[in-house]
């Protein structure tokens, strides 16, 4: 399983989170996959420190107060207990980023999010995936966004699906499977040292008729949106580790053999996650 095994050494090694440039963010201090993690000494370390107007802004309802000891919220992660560094400020949880602060990013330590993995089989057995393209980056990606207090995972689901894509709760009400297939890091290039994405990622499969039917259209942070077909190649063109987190999302659906996956689609599920 190559593609997978790539997929999953670039996610432990938060390799996007190191080297894709974000528009907004300044060039990031150099992190060989050697000195990513904490407990490797690296003395030359002094990455630039990085907090956007917006999250700095007073006003801003859904950001923490830049001064740590402000803060009220628990510092939790899908990954464990939180480290700190000597000033009382989170650090991530991976490795270092080469940029210190929160970035574009709310909170300090986790920022949590859900996302919506929305997929359907068309009559000719292309097993279809629905995707937006980031409004930052241009990328496909994953319908989703941010939990908004007292949110469980699913409502935040179906708000940013309609926010996003004009996706009705009453589309996603009857799927013919649906499971949660992973929680934990997202290898986001708005990740930083002291700043992180961490999912919920909510698999979702509908029948074709359904999902032929919705009436779809871009919003809010998508600029654009498309069914595309789910290939080797496509699994290695997804925004941050998304595409890792599909293979993930196939690997549950066949293992739970649901009855609605003919023996031929099954097979070729199988060969998609084996190339």
């Amino acid at each position: 399983m190559a593609l997978y095994d790539q997929l999953l050494s670039d996610d432990q090694l938060h390799r996007k989170s190191r080297i894709q440039k974000h528009a907004l963010y300044p060039y990031r201090f150099w992190v060989p996959d050697s000195k990513v993690f904490w407990e490797v000494n690296y003395p030359e370390y002094f990455p630039p420190e990085f907090n956007a107007p917006v999250v700095l802004d007073e006003k801003t309802p859904w950001a923490d107060p830049q001064d740590i000891a402000l803060v009220t919220h628990p510092f939790n992660s899908f990954l464990g207990e939180v480290q700190f560094n000597q000033k009382g400020i989170p650090l991530n949880k991976i490795g270092r980023t080469g940029i210190s602060g929160r970035g574009v990013l709310g909170k300090w330590g986790a920022n949590f999010a859900v996302d919506a993995i929305i997929t359907t089989v068309d009559p000719e057995n292309n097993f279809l995936i629905l995707t937006i393209k980031r409004k930052d980056t241009g990328e496909i990606a994953f319908p989703g966004g941010m939990v908004d207090p007292g949110e469980d995972v699913f409502t935040t689901r179906n708000r940013e699906a309609e926010e996003e894509l004009s996706v009705k709760e009453t589309d996603l009400a009857n799927p013919l499977y649906e499971k949660i297939v992973s929680r934990g890091y997202i290898d986001d290039p708005r990740n930083t040292d002291n700043a992180w994405l961490e999912t919920t990622a909510i698999h979702t499969h509908l029948a074709y008729e359904v999902a032929n039917n919705m009436a779809l259209k871009a919003g809010d942070d998508a600029i654009d949106f498309s069914w595309i077909k789910i290939s080797n190649e496509s699994l290695r063109r997804f925004y941050a580790n998304h595409g890792l987190m599909l293979m993930k999302a196939l690997m549950a659906m066949v293992q739970s053999h649901p009855t609605f996956l003919s023996r031929v689609l099954m097979e070729k599920v199988k060969s998609i996650l084996q190339e």
